[in-house]
């Protein structure tokens, strides 16, 4: 396989690390988080927020998204913690009922391995789902890190997870490549000095990504091995 032609411009080769994110870049998890939302809406009595509105507040961790709904709700902001644990304990429970990969996922990985190029996974969904959503799509083995949100000291936007890869393997950032589809991935890239790829059909909370200046805007996963 010749050299992808992102690759071939940014790198002169195959990227020295590539870090992925999670939700809205290779799965859509959205119905099974809007399904744990509602769980803690119906608990609380409240009007059910439903898929396509929980779809417009992914993105910024779960509680942020806890503080949304409980706003959205008017449910007084006291409620977070006892939500959190509603939505937690239902979540864990339905994790992977509805949630479905994006296409050509497994292709881009399988390219990346077998070019000799370590993959981590970095989002900031809490770290105790992390592993059993990969374990499911039987992707676990791919990566040779699997970061959440609570891993380290900071998560993304934050370079920290991403530096944290790159030094361990001592690959120069301007060599790494960040993909992933919000502000939040481009922020981390932006921070660490990686080359960005972000896709259009994530969870972008409304922000035009063009404008944003990352390296390259995809529909598809599989543009960055043309």
């Amino acid at each position: 396989m010749k050299t992808p032609k992102y690759f071939s411009a940014w790198f002169d080769g195959w990227p020295e690390l590539v870090c992925l994110d999670l939700d809205g870049t290779l799965v859509d998890s959205v119905p099974d988080i809007a399904n744990a939302v509602d769980a803690f809406l119906a608990e609380f009595g409240a009007a059910l927020a439903g898929e396509e509105q929980v779809r417009a507040w992914v993105g910024f961790g779960s509680a942020k998204l806890i503080d949304q709904a409980l706003e959205w709700a008017s449910i007084d902001s006291s409620k977070h913690e006892e939500a959190y644990r509603i939505f937690l304990m239902h979540y864990r429970a339905h994790l992977t009922d509805k949630t479905t990969l994006y296409p050509n996922v497994k292709a881009l990985l399988k390219a990346f391995k077998h070019h000799g190029v370590p993959i981590a996974l970095i989002t900031n969904k809490p770290s105790v789902f992390v592993k059993p959503m990969m374990d499911y799509f039987e992707l676990t083995e791919q990566f040779g890190w699997l970061l959440g949100g609570d891993t380290l000291e900071e998560k993304k936007p934050s370079a920290m997870p991403l530096l944290h890869c790159s030094e361990s393997i001592e690959a120069l950032p301007e060599k790494c490549l960040m993909i992933g589809d919000s502000i939040t991935d481009f922020k981390a890239a932006n921070n660490a000095g990686f080359k960005c790829a972000l896709v259009t059909y994530g969870y972008h909370q409304g922000i035009d990504l063009a404008a944003l200046g990352a390296d390259a805007i995809i529909d598809d996963l599989a543009e960055l091995l043309v």
